[in-house]
């Protein structure tokens, strides 16, 4: 009986973070335009964030350039200390791997921070591999 009770305690919390993950997708859902992009401490060029769209719809995140798409499947997690999310491409050379990040939303902007290779980053800093994006709301 204890067994019993143990499991159903275990798929109870396994179902209540599924919920939370879920409720957590259904806030990043939406358009953005790309306010900031840096990897390894250096900016992107300003063409490439002026014509850069990101749009998040359950958990798939594409961000278009033009007439270049690049779709990933996307997973969030973490606590009230750090949110974590990882991106999962889901096409060219990047697909199979899964690169670790934290996200943040604040004020209509979604800040992402994620390691390319190694470990999920800390902070919001774009160094050691890091790549760093600040994205905008689009409000329709």
């Amino acid at each position: 009986m204890t067994r019993v009770a143990v499991a159903l305690f275990v798929f109870a919390g396994a179902l209540g973070l599924a919920r939370a993950d879920e409720k957590a997708l259904k806030e990043l859902e939406g358009t953005y335009k790309l306010a900031l992009a840096e990897r390894d401490g250096k900016s992107a060029d300003k063409e490439l964030t002026d014509k850069a769209v990101v749009s998040i719809k359950g958990d798939v995140f594409e961000m278009a350039m033009g007439d270049d798409k690049k779709v990933a499947k996307i997973k969030v997690g973490g606590d009230l200390k750090q949110l974590t999310i990882d991106l999962s491409p889901a096409d060219g050379p990047e697909k199979g791997k899964t690169f670790a990040g934290i996200y943040k939303v604040e004020k209509g902007e979604l800040t992402l921070a994620f390691s390319e290779k190694g470990d999920r980053p800390k902070e919001f800093k774009s160094d050691n591999e890091a790549v760093l994006l600040r994205l905008k709301k689009v409000e329709k």
